[in-house]
């Protein structure tokens, strides 16, 4: 008999034991609640695309359950089936910002809870195509320059430091050798070129952990939060604590902006030179790239109300996306 659901995990998602230990806890509130579903086991990179796209061919309601890598894997890959089938998300990795941008707390229980729930809408989407031809569907953050280059790093060193700890080795080693870089930024009204840390094109408002970069970017507004930052080393250094509090902005640094559609290019690169691109924690390669919002692009498995904004609110008295401009 066909199941409802199909589970597409990552054995590797995080800490070994961790990770274990969360498949098994994911079971038992799977079965305790009740829910229809069949595992699938991811064992390669990529490997969570072709899953998700054969099943939700064969008509399951397809959930993530990993970290953000498995989530943008699995959104993809039912997007690409052009089936319509839902997709839902089970946090268990370092970060969870994919789940986050939707509603959906780092918390399997309450994860499971909410797929049995069954309530769904749709959200924005972003889609990035590079010059080379990679084509890459986003819930949270396009990001270039500085930022994209700690994700590479980390991505290839997670065999020897694991979670937070690996991202925070590559930020300080990254940040001893890196230069700005001279950009140009196309967006629907506006063109921005100068010297760049890092240029966030947001859908969602987080990356990296619950860092909100963009945080006034929403998934249901129709349109990217683009933020181009031109820091000091130092202050970079110094701010990176203000993302977690949401509390960046406004910022002398940060250029704010708002745009459909969005293209980045280096300004006379030399040969060797690159600015690489990631997207939801996915590199992509390097720029040029080019972004586009797509409004209520899909649907979602979530929960009625934003409940990583009001557990935000609760925590620190506001929503994430309220800046004091005064």
């Amino acid at each position: 008999m066909k199941k409802d659901h199909a589970i597409i995990y990552n054995p590797k998602a995080g800490k070994k034991k961790k990770t274990q230990r969360d498949i098994e806890y994911m079971i038992k509130c799977l079965n305790d609640i009740g829910i229809s579903y069949k595992l699938f086991e991811t064992r390669y990179p990529g490997h969570a695309i072709e899953l998700a796209e054969q099943c939700a061919k064969d008509g399951y309601r397809v959930i993530g359950a990993g970290g953000d890598g498995t989530c943008n894997e699995v959104m993809n890959g039912v997007i690409n089936s052009g089936t319509g089938e839902l997709v839902g998300f089970i946090p268990m990795g370092t970060g969870n910002d994919i789940p986050g941008a939707i509603g959906i707390l780092p918390d399997i229980k309450r994860a499971c809870e909410i797929i049995h729930e069954g309530h769904s809408s749709k959200s924005d989407i972003g889609l990035a195509i590079t010059d080379a031809g990679v084509k890459r569907y986003f819930l949270g953050i396009g990001s270039q320059g500085f930022d994209a280059e700690v994700t590479k790093r980390t991505n290839e060193m997670r065999k020897i430091f694991k979670g937070t700890k690996n991202y925070i080795v590559q930020v300080l080693k990254t940040i001893i050798i890196w230069k700005n870089k001279e950009i140009r930024v196309m967006m629907d009204g506006d063109i921005h070129e100068g010297p760049a840390n890092l240029i966030a094109v947001a859908n969602g408002p987080s990356y990296g952990g619950w860092m909100y970069i963009c945080q006034k970017a929403r998934v249901n507004d129709g349109i990217f939060h683009v933020n181009v930052v031109n820091m000091k080393k130092i202050r970079l250094l110094k701010d990176f604590n203000k993302m977690y509090k949401a509390k960046v902005l406004p910022h002398p640094d940060i250029y704010e902006y708002t745009s459909e559609k969005v293209r980045i290019e280096m300004l006379n690169a030399e040969a060797d030179e690159h600015y690489f691109c990631q997207v939801d924690g996915e590199v992509l390669g390097h720029v040029p790239v080019n972004y586009e919002c797509i409004p209520d692009g899909y649907e979602f498995l979530r929960p009625e109300i934003d409940e990583v904004a009001e557990a935000f609110k609760q925590k620190h008295g506001r929503y994430f996306w309220e800046c004091d401009y005064e």
